[in-house]
């Protein structure tokens, strides 16, 4: 990944989300942050926003998270993240099980699918910066071993798509086009460039 290392956060920034990898990337980046979970009722909206484009789907479930954390912390500025992983119309949830996990690699492999990201950072209980962002991806042809083996390796059951680029999951695709920050759930050279062009971190 070759997003810029950040020298200082000069403002207080939360995350609203409890993703392991989100925090992650952040940190790696060398931003300073804080974690609020925003316990959104993410199958709710989901169903208020059936139908509509990914793009505008994604986007409102960031916001909503980062509104909701932005209002009980309005001094703070709050970043919220979405993903969805989509092959043609098809949506790609977190699998419910180890079948449903299988499921989705077998639809997934010899394919291409898209890892869509929306971002909203969110300030005194407003939105003030929203961005969509896409990745496309080529996965192999696996057989049921290789989706087996690759389960029991990653244990990506919680990755909408199932699977971790930032670990085995790389093994698995013949091309990627695109951020690779998009595919792990926040954008991050595109979150940098905001942050820094809003003077919440300097580079």
């Amino acid at each position: 990944m070759t997003f810029f290392k950040v020298s200082k956060t000069t403002s207080k920034i939360i995350l609203a989300s409890g993703s392991r990898i989100r925090s992650e990337l952040l940190t790696q980046a060398g931003i300073e942050f804080q974690v609020v979970t925003s316990n959104v009722n993410e199958n709710l909206l989901k169903k208020e926003l059936f139908g509509k484009p990914i793009s505008k789907q994604v986007t409102r479930l960031a916001s909503e998270k980062a509104l909701k954390v932005s209002k009980e912390n309005p001094k703070a500025y709050v970043i919220g993240s979405d993903n969805m992983c989509t092959l043609d119309d098809k949506i790609f949830d977190k699998p419910i099980d180890h079948k449903d996990a299988v499921n989705h690699l077998q639809a997934l492999s010899g394919n291409k699918h898209l890892q869509n990201n929306g971002i909203s950072i969110c300030f005194a209980g407003k939105e003030i910066w929203s961005n969509f962002d896409v990745t496309e991806l080529v996965m192999k042809e696996l057989s049921l071993q290789e989706i087996e083996d690759y389960l029991d390796l990653d244990k990506p059951y919680s990755a909408c798509g199932c699977y971790h680029l930032e670990s085995n999951g790389r093994n698995l695709f013949s091309s990627i086009n695109g951020l690779e920050s998009t595919v792990m759930g926040l954008a991050m050279e595109h979150l940098i460039e905001k942050l820094n062009e809003l003077s919440i971190i300097e580079l």
